[in-house]
């Protein structure tokens, strides 16, 4: 295993390529959001009484989008290239893109990026290194061959849907083949409990103990690895996966008054079992550009499960839900006490807080995507986009925040 220090190491790593040290989150750099006219037919306002997103006006959008991302961002062998962060590839962006040719039925552009992920990020072990890049003597592979375990969950995931969805019993292969290598890197034991950890670098014995990212944790997907490798117990992995996330929220971290926001980073201790701040991760007690993804992983378990694990969480976090009540806007970086640390009205973030409106206030999730989320769609030169074009983030999140509210995220069942 990798001692703790590789945190800071690969830190120093994304600071030197460019890239914002928030787990494979590209920080957006400044920014001027284009916006649609305001007569544009996407982005009209939804009438109070009708559903959260109509399910045309979503697909249009969706699908338009997704012609434009591939345009802008995916090359004719499969690579995702993020333009801003010297083209480099990360096995995130391999994996969003995964997710969403399965969920609109793009079997060739997953089919390329499938290829190209697994002939140029899996490891010896079976892993997916999450950085590849130009080196400094200006050959191209792995920059970093650690792995971040959402990618590789997204991945495994993303497999399972795809080969529900075109009946291909060789992507099931694929994806049984990954799970048990997750489970050996990254899943930490900690007192008899299993609990994801950020990566392989992530699980060993540094103080206070294995490094977690609360947006990482997916429990819809791993009741999905239970029935595909009953080898290991994934359903567990639900349960530790809400407690961590529980206990993080309600914690003070370093806040005098919580309001029950997850933080970007926490650890488990390894003498207590107690789910702590992170002191070696940058702004780690905040809820930022990693953190705001934790709504939408736990409401699609919501969607797909019913979870009442789900809908508790959803519930107590209240919030967000009063802010966009009382300013009609959310930050995107909040303290853990509440207080903006950044004050920015960036659509990025809205993609994954709709989460914590959907089963909770269905007319806030409806105006929040009325306005933040179809009122990022912009076209430039025929070229459909959200808000800041190059920013491969945001593309990908506000894409993922319409997609739920639509309930385009379906599981590998084929429901919603």
């Amino acid at each position: 295993m990798v001692p703790r220090a590789h945190a800071a190491g690969a830190v120093t790593t994304l600071l030197a390529l460019g890239i914002a040290a928030c787990g494979g989150a590209a920080m957006p750099a400044s920014r001027t959001t284009a916006t649609a006219p305001a007569s544009s037919s996407l982005t009209a306002p939804l009438d109070q009484g009708s559903a959260i997103v109509d399910p045309q006006r979503a697909s249009t959008v969706l699908r338009a989008t997704w012609t434009g991302y591939k345009h802008d961002f995916i090359e004719s062998d499969g690579r995702v290239v993020d333009h801003r962060r010297n083209q480099v590839t990360t096995s995130e962006g391999q994996a969003y893109a995964m997710l969403r040719a399965a969920w609109l039925d793009d079997r060739t552009t997953f089919t390329g990026v499938w290829r190209w992920t697994r002939q140029n990020l899996r490891t010896g072990d079976g892993h997916f290194g999450w950085l590849w890049g130009r080196h400094g003597d200006g050959s191209w592979s792995l920059l970093d061959s650690h792995s971040a375990s959402d990618a590789d969950e997204d991945i495994a995931l993303a497999l399972a849907i795809a080969a529900r969805r075109w009946s291909a019993s060789e992507l099931l292969d694929d994806a049984r083949a990954v799970l048990p290598v997750l489970w050996a890197d990254d899943v930490a034991q900690v007192r008899g409990t299993p609990y994801l950890a950020a990566g392989d670098w992530a699980t060993g014995g540094g103080k206070p103990g294995p490094a977690i990212n609360p947006s990482y944790l997916a429990p819809y997907a791993y009741r999905v690895f239970a029935g595909l490798d009953p080898q290991h117990p994934w359903l567990r992995l639900v349960e530790s996966s809400y407690q961590a996330l529980t206990a993080v929220s309600r914690s003070t971290l370093h806040a005098s008054m919580p309001v029950f926001l997850p933080p970007n980073w926490a650890a488990v201790d390894a003498g207590s079992g107690a789910v702590v701040a992170d002191p070696t991760m940058p702004q780690a007690d905040s809820y930022g550009y990693d953190a705001f993804r934790v709504m939408w992983r736990i409401a699609l378990d919501a969607s797909w499960n019913d979870s009442p694990q789900a809908r508790a969480y959803l519930a107590a976090s209240g919030f967000l839900r009063q802010q966009w009540r009382d300013h009609h806007a959310l930050a995107p970086v909040y303290g853990h006490d509440g207080h903006t640390l950044d004050g920015a009205d960036d659509p990025t973030v809205y993609g994954g807080d709709v989460g914590d409106f959907l089963t909770t206030d269905p007319a806030g999730a409806r105006s929040l995507v009325a306005s933040k989320l179809l009122g990022a769609y912009s076209e430039d030169g025929g070229v459909a986009h959200f808000g800041d074009r190059m920013n491969y983030y945001e593309q990908n999140w506000v894409w993922f925040g319409i997609a739920l509210a639509a309930g385009m995220t379906t599981a590998p069942d084929g429901q919603p």
